[in-house]
């Protein structure tokens, strides 16, 4: 056989064993490429010159295809953690898991190969025969992959919901590829002859039938996750105006009441100067002027949610006797979600009034200053602490919330305490 058609005939074998996976594994990311459409073409093309290369190595050192294996995916990988701006739990995931598809179709192709064309064929390397089979493997994989990436995979990779889990949930393809690299290398018997058997690619096939029921229960879980904190927020965000509600309400019958009973109050004082007993006059003004209707803003600044947000938390310092003073210069919409606005501040100030009552040798304060900027949001939140301020050895202040360890970037503006 001419060595020029064998190296053909491996370099077709190695662009049909990974392309199409490639170009799968890229779909969910396609809005994220960090070198945009022309920059990520020329990584495509030299990741298809070192897979041919490897390719064609491994069909003349064939002692060497499982340490080629790692280094082909290890490269494959490489690629999209250069090319790709998302989380690496998130790239890992989807990356092992289609490797482990892609060695399905690869053991399915080599025993559909013997089966088809006679295991004396099936024997030799790379040849046009396997990737006949591969391609045919790889048709009937790809398309309803395709399919359930374009439905649910990418949607659940876009959902912020369980964004720490993704650290975490690669491992569980790994786990699956490791098995498969070890039920092919790990044995006496050659990685071909196991392919060859029909009951090996029966196995791997129920196999990846079962890890890909984990993986959709896995983006079926996000999603949940996602639409529960969506309703979580739309509940907070109803009881926020719920409360706002009712303050106003209260403000409007304190108001009425207080119309009702101005002729009774002006009579008193008027009664209180005619005899000079201005000692009664100052005290009842004084006890009047408590009885007064709360006076406090309903608007706050010009952004709804955010607004809702601040009054619930105003209502709430007022509550608990705790100063809270507001510089808000937002306009009516600022490009973020409400929801996602709601939560923000919602869990900021709930934390800046949980560490205001604990304050015991001073007046509590908190203070909230927003404003926009161009295409930035920005947000600072002051209050009193009366505990001990923890820093890791990286100088950052480490939250004591409920035994928490995080570690967060801060600057104190008063070094008093506030």
């Amino acid at each position: 056989m001419p060595l020029s058609y064998r190296v053909l005939e491996v370099s077709i074998y190695s662009l049909i064993n990974f392309f199409p996976f490639m170009l799968l594994a890229l779909y969910p990311f396609r809005r994220q490429l960090r070198f945009g459409r022309n920059g990520t073409i020329l990584l495509i093309l030299l990741l298809i010159a070192v897979q041919i290369g490897v390719g064609i190595t491994a069909a003349f050192i064939s002692d060497r295809k499982g340490i080629l294996s790692l280094i082909s995916t290890m490269t494959y990988g490489l690629f999209f953690l250069l090319g790709i701006k998302a989380a690496f739990g998130k790239l890992l995931f989807t990356l092992l898991m289609l490797s482990n598809v892609a060695n399905l179709v690869v053991v399915d192709a080599k025993c559909l190969e013997g089966l088809i064309f006679g295991v004396e064929m099936a024997r030799q390397s790379y040849r046009y025969t396997c990737s006949v089979c591969m391609l045919v493997c790889s048709v009937a994989a790809g398309i309803p992959l395709f399919l359930y990436f374009r439905r649910y995979y990418s949607d659940g990779l876009s959902k912020q919901a369980g964004a720490l889990a993704w650290n975490y949930l690669w491992l569980i393809p790994a786990t699956f590829y490791l098995s498969w690299m070890w039920h092919m290398y790990g044995s006496e018997e050659s990685a071909l002859e196991i392919a060859l058997r029909p009951s090996s690619a029966l196995l791997m096939l129920f196999i990846n039938l079962g890890a890909f029921l984990i993986y959709h229960t896995v983006v079926r879980l996000i999603n949940e996750l996602e639409r529960n904190q969506i309703l979580a927020s739309r509940n907070y965000q109803l009881a926020v105006q719920t409360l706002q509600y009712e303050s106003l309400s209260r403000q409007i019958d304190d108001a009425r009441q207080a119309r009702h009973d101005i002729r009774h109050h002006i009579t008193i004082l008027d009664d209180l100067l005619s005899s000079g007993e201005y000692d009664r006059l100052h005290q009842y003004l004084q006890s009047y002027k408590k009885s007064l209707p709360d006076n406090s803003p309903i608007q706050l600044c010009g952004h709804y949610a955010v607004n809702t947000v601040l009054l619930y938390f105003q209502q709430q310092a007022a509550d608990a006797e705790i100063a809270f003073t507001v510089s808000a210069q937002l306009p009516a919409q600022i490009g973020i979600p409400d929801d996602v606005l709601s939560v923000l501040l919602g869990n900021l100030l709930e934390n800046a009034l949980e560490a205001c009552r604990s304050v015991r040798d001073r007046e509590p304060e908190i203070s909230v200053r927003l404003r926009t900027q161009t295409d930035a949001f920005f947000v600072q939140i002051e209050n009193t602490y009366g505990g001990k301020l923890i820093r890791d050895r990286e100088n950052r202040y480490l939250s004591t919330k409920n035994g928490a360890r995080g570690g967060v970037k801060a600057s104190v503006w008063n070094p008093s305490g506030t």
